[in-house]
């Protein structure tokens, strides 16, 4: 099965071929096939409209003023060039092969060695050496060993164990006799040694299998001119009524899945995926999407189920364990799911997904030590990513590394200065930091900006304006907040406190009392009920919310100091000996200011 661009996970590693084999007993090295071949691989650049690079890619030289490479990399380009010591090249496609993702290109003025192509398939156990534009840096050399011939889609490609790097894709596969054995076609995510290419073979039979797939070809190029474009509703009939013309193509249900997906159409990605893999089993990609498919509609064990059986044939592809990462933390099984990111970020420590949820998942725990770790990494590979900066800096501020959160905030603001999320964070530190002022215009000029999470800033604002006991400004952000069910519990909670201390006492009693209704095993509740009771004077009242408190939480040494002094207010003096010898366990500074307020006066009258 040949998919388009987005199915593949491209990567590098391009080769050219020395003139004649060499036997085996004098194998050259990997160096000495370089020296000889990396002439015949060329730095192929994808331009857009303006003439400016979109990607440094590879290509290998064939003979006849021609190079090959793979299509995927070339539809819909503006523009092709390669690289020369003097002046670029143009170049442009002769012949593509869609089905086998393989493109011949022309390029007038090209000249150099052609490839020596094998005449056969590798065995397993070659060795191989990858030659490409490795990182779009230039062209580099790896070597590695063939690991077998797999059948994929009805096609026999080679796996190899050579590393390949972004920037080779289209550049070739050779022998220790310096023949171009294949084209690098894909690297699977599955750690840095399960590549695969096209048998060499094949680049006799594109110009002809070309002929035949005419119609396939602009096909293709409309499909992805609409994806780039992002008119799904248009790719989503394309697909469907290729569908029905070439029902046994897995590409275009491949195609139906994507726009159906990029709508949130679940269901209709879901058999549209179905239908793809029913025609390309074991096709990792048509399986990870059935998967995200299934976990949309929460349908989490189905999913987990289906990236399991993908396993069975790809037990060493990371983006496997990712998605099962994923699975299990929507299942909310933590430690699966920390297990599984883990593996998959062994087998490829790049892997930025699974970099990403294994930070999500640390920020769920609360792990926040892991979470900057892993944040600052991912934003240190995107510096440019704001959704990254921006969560680097909640995690630096769940670390309580408010400083550094402010600076990560800052940085965010120097690239966007009117950034909402980049104002939330930056108030929130300062306000850390008790910058309080500074912070409520960051807050304020946040919320004026619409930040991904309003809540999250009307509470902060909230907790800044009490810490100024500035109490009808604090009740009036936690009666915003509260308007948000996500974090309603919470805005309440912090509203009945701003209230208590703002002297709304009985609106106060009356939020707690709500909220002991659904809560009445939650310490919190029982607490703020007896200091409300006992500051209004209601001492009996007071004493039995405190002891309930106090019977669910015992270690909650300011209850009993209050609960200390609602005996005292009720006239209990034994009751206040008991209390005082229990807060003398907790806390002992406690204990003897109570000592000289409460205690001392019975003393003093026996």
């Amino acid at each position: 099965m040949s998919l388009p661009l987005r199915s593949l996970v491209v990567v590098s590693a391009a080769a050219a071929v020395l003139p004649f084999a060499v036997p085996a007993a004098f194998a050259a090295s990997p160096q000495a096939v370089f020296e000889q071949v990396a002439g015949q691989v060329r730095e192929l650049e994808v331009l857009d409209a303006a003439g400016q690079v979109l990607a440094a890619r590879s290509a290998v030289t064939i003979g006849g003023a021609q190079v090959v490479t793979q299509c995927d990399l070339v539809d819909g380009a503006a523009g092709l060039r390669l690289r020369a010591a003097t002046s670029p090249l143009v170049a442009r496609v002769a012949h593509a092969d869609v089905r086998r993702n393989l493109c011949l290109l022309d390029v007038p003025g090209l000249s150099g060695r052609a490839a020596d192509l094998a005449p056969a398939l590798p065995a397993a156990g070659a060795r191989v050496i990858a030659v490409g534009n490795m990182l779009g840096l230039g062209v580099g050399v790896s070597d590695g060993v063939v690991a077998a011939i797999r059948e994929i889609g009805g096609e026999r490609l080679i796996q190899h164990t050579a590393p390949v790097a972004p920037g080779s894709e289209g550049g070739g596969l050779f022998d220790e006799g310096g023949r171009l054995v294949g084209v690098i076609r894909y690297r699977k995510l599955a750690g840095q040694n399960v590549n695969f290419a096209a048998p060499a073979a094949w680049i006799a039979e594109i110009a002809e299998r070309a002929a035949a797939q005419s119609e396939l070809r602009d096909w293709r190029r409309q499909a992805v001119a609409l994806e780039g474009e992002a008119r799904w509703a248009e790719l989503a009939a394309l697909a469907a009524r290729r569908s029905e013309r070439a029902a046994d193509e897995p590409e275009a249900w491949f195609w139906l899945a994507v726009a159906s997906e990029a709508q949130s159409a679940w269901p209709a990605a879901e058999r549209a995926y179905r239908q793809a893999l029913l025609r390309a089993p074991g096709d990792v990609t048509v399986g990870l999407g059935l998967a995200r498919a299934r976990i949309n509609q929460e349908r989490f064990d189905e999913a987990l189920a289906g990236a399991r059986e993908l396993l069975a044939s790809q037990s060493e592809d990371a983006r496997v364990w990712a998605m099962i990462g994923w699975i299990e933390i929507r299942r909310g099984q933590a430690p699966a799911a920390a297990e599984a990111l883990a593996e998959a970020m062994r087998l490829a420590p790049g892997n930025t997904g699974a970099q990403y949820l294994a930070a999500t998942l640390a920020v769920n725990l609360r792990d926040w030590p892991t979470a900057v770790r892993l944040f600052r990494q991912l934003t240190r590979a995107e510096p440019a990513n704001a959704l990254l900066a921006i969560q680097l800096a909640e995690a630096q501020y769940g670390a309580q590394d408010y400083e550094r959160a402010l600076a990560t905030a800052n940085q965010l603001l120097a690239l966007s200065p009117e950034h909402a999320d980049g104002l939330l964070w930056k108030g929130a530190a300062l306000s850390a930091l008790g910058r309080r002022q500074e912070a409520i215009e960051a807050l304020r000029a946040a919320l004026a900006r619409a930040p991904a999470s309003p809540v999250l800033a009307w509470l902060v604002l909230g907790h800044t304006y009490y810490a100024l006991r500035l109490f009808p400004e604090a009740i009036a952000a936690y009666r915003e907040a509260e308007k948000f069910a996500s974090h309603r519990e919470a805005a309440q909670d912090s509203l009945g406190i701003a209230l208590k201390d703002g002297g709304q006492f009985d609106a106060a009693r009356q939020m707690f009392e709500a909220a002991k209704a659904k809560r009445p095993e939650d310490p919190f509740v029982w607490r703020q009920i007896g200091f409300v009771n006992a500051i209004q004077g209601r001492s009996q009242q007071a004493i039995v919310a405190l002891e309930q408190s106090l019977k669910l939480d015992p270690k909650q040494a300011t209850v009993w100091h209050a609960l200390l002094e609602s005996y005292h207010a009720a006239g209990r003096p034994e009751d206040v000996r008991r209390v005082h010898a229990r807060l003398l366990e907790l806390d002992r500074v406690h204990a003897e200011q109570a000592y000289r307020d409460y205690l001392l006066p019975y003393e003093a009258a026996r």
